[in-house]
C-alpha cells in the first residue's frame, strides 16, 4: 500500500497543503518547527484517527480556525481509497470520519484501512520508561490488523474509567455499591478474553520478528533481544473467569485506593538483552536499535498479517543512529513507502535520490512545502479526488 495523494486544510501551520509522495521514500526536509513532523502527524491522524503528539485534536486546528482537515487517496491492493478526517473541537461532533466520501459511525471504522508505523526520538521512551507506553505500542499495532481488538479496547477502558469513578466516590462516601462496581467487573472480564490472546499471540510474532531485525540493524549476533509479555493472569484457560476473579478480589483494596489495581491496564512487555531487562543496564546505542527494531518488525508482521506493507513514518530519527545503522535501516526499508524528516537530506546518505520535499514558513508562519525532486513512481496521479466536505 501507498499513499498517492495527502491534503490538508487549516492543520497545524498550513492552511492548505496537497503532496503527491513517492512510492518509495519521501525526504521533508527544513528547518526545525517549520513543519515537517506536521505532515508525518496528519497521515497518523488518517491511520488511527488521533494523533501521536497529543490528545487534544484542537492543538491541530490553525490558529483563529474552527475546524481542520486531513485526507489520503491510498492506494491499496490495486485499488484507490479515499480516508479522511475533519477535526470540530468546539463542536458536538468533534471528530468525523470519510471513507471513500462517507461518514463513519465510529472511529473504529477506521482501522486496517491505512497501516502505518511511526518512530520518533520519543520512542526511545518504550525502553527507558514504564509499561503505559509499551502498551500503547503493542494497543496501537494489533487495532490496526484487527478492529475488534480496538473496539474491546475501547469497551475496557469506558468500564474501568466507570469503575474508578465509582472507586473514588465509595471512598469519599463510605457507601459502597457492590452490585454496581461488580456489572463493571463483568465488562472489563469479557473485554479481557478477546484482548488477551491476542495480545499473547502479536507478542509471540513480533518477538521473533524484532530478535531478528535487532541483529540486522547491530550488526551484533551475539546481542540476543526479545520481548516477553507479562500478563495480569496465570494462562489463557477461562480468561475471563480469572479475571473476574482477581478483580473481586482486589476490590475492598481498590475501594481503599480509589483506584482499580488488577486488570489489562497494568500489563507489561519487558524488554530484554540476553536476558536482563534492558532500561537497567543497555547504552544509548543498544536501546535505539531495540526501539527501532520493535517498529520495524511490525512491517514484516504487517505483511505477514495483511499481504500488504505498512506505510513507514520516521521522524528525526536519522541523528539517533551512526552510520552503519542507518545504511542497515535504508536497506531494511527499501522496499516500503517511508516518510523521513530532517534538518538536511543529505545526512542520509542513501544510495539512491529519494523524492524530496523542502517545508519551509512564508512570512506569515504559515507552512509551505517545495517538490525539490520527483522521483520515479507507480503512478503520476494529480487529480485530487477528496470531494469530502472536510476540503469544500
Amino acid at each position: 500500500m501507498w499513499i498517492e495523494t495527502l491534503r490538508l486544510k487549516d492543520f497545524r501551520n498550513y492552511d492548505e497543503l496537497i503532496i503527491h509522495p513517492s512510492s518509495g521514500i519521501n525526504i521533508l526536509y527544513g528547518q526545525n518547527g517549520s513543519g515537517k513532523t506536521n505532515i508525518i502527524e496528519s497521515i497518523h491522524y488518517c491511520a488511527l484517527g488521533k494523533s501521536h503528539r497529543t490528545s487534544q485534536d484542537k492543538e491541530v486546528v490553525r490558529k483563529d480556525k474552527q475546524g481542520a482537515a486531513c485526507g489520503i487517496i491510498l492506494l491499496k491492493n490495486s485499488v484507490k481509497e479515499d480516508i479522511a478526517v475533519k477535526l470540530t473541537p468546539n463542536e458536538a461532533r468533534k471528530k468525523t470520519i470519510y471513507i471513500g466520501h462517507k461518514k463513519a459511525d465510529r472511529i473504529s471504522a477506521l482501522m486496517g484501512h491505512l497501516q502505518c508505523v511511526i518512530f520518533s526520538p520519543e520512542d526511545l521512551m518504550m525502553i527507558k520508561e514504564g509499561p503505559g507506553i509499551r502498551r500503547k505500542y503493542i494497543d496501537m499495532m494489533i487495532s490496526q490488523i484487527n478492529p475488534v481488538y480496538f473496539v474491546e479496547l475501547q469497551k475496557y477502558q469506558k468500564n474501568l474509567d466507570q469503575r474508578n469513578a465509582i472507586l473514588r466516590e465509595s471512598k469519599k462516601t463510605g457507601s459502597i455499591p457492590r452490585d454496581l462496581i461488580e456489572s463493571f467487573e463483568e465488562q472489563l472480564a469479557k473485554s479481557a478474553e478477546v484482548i488477551i490472546p491476542l495480545r499473547r499471540k502479536l507478542i509471540k510474532k513480533i518477538n521473533t520478528i524484532a530478535g531478528e531485525t535487532y541483529n540486522e540493524i547491530s550488526g551484533r549476533e551475539k546481542e540476543q533481544f526479545r520481548l516477553q509479555y507479562v500478563c495480569c493472569v496465570k494462562n489463557d484457560d477461562d480468561i475471563g473467569h480469572q479475571v473476574f476473579l482477581n478483580l473481586q478480589k482486589n476490590r475492598e483494596d481498590d475501594i481503599f485506593r480509589g483506584t482499580t489495581t488488577f486488570g489489562l491496564h497494568r500489563e507489561d512487555i519487558q524488554t530484554l538483552l540476553n536476558e536482563k531487562e534492558m532500561k537497567l543496564f543497555a547504552s544509548q546505542g543498544q536501546i535505539r536499535t531495540a526501539a527501532l527494531s520493535m517498529k520495524l518488525a511490525q512491517i514484516d508482521l504487517f505483511h505477514e498479517m495483511t499481504g500488504e506493507d505498512p506505510v513507514l513514518l520516521l521522524d528525526d530519527v536519522m541523528s539517533e543512529l551512526d552510520m552503519g545503522r542507518r545504511k542497515r535501516l535504508v536497506t531494511k526499508i527499501s522496499r516500503v513507502q517511508t516518510f523521513i524528516t530532517c534538518t538536511d537530506e543529505s545526512d542520509l546518505q542513501l544510495n539512491e535520490r529519494p523524492q524530496s520535499f523542502y517545508v519551509s514558513l512564508n512570512n506569515e508562519n504559515i507552512g509551505h512545502v517545495e517538490e525539490k525532486y520527483k522521483s520515479v513512481t507507480k503512478s503520476e496521479e494529480k487529480n485530487v479526488d477528496i470531494t469530502d466536505p472536510d476540503f469544500n
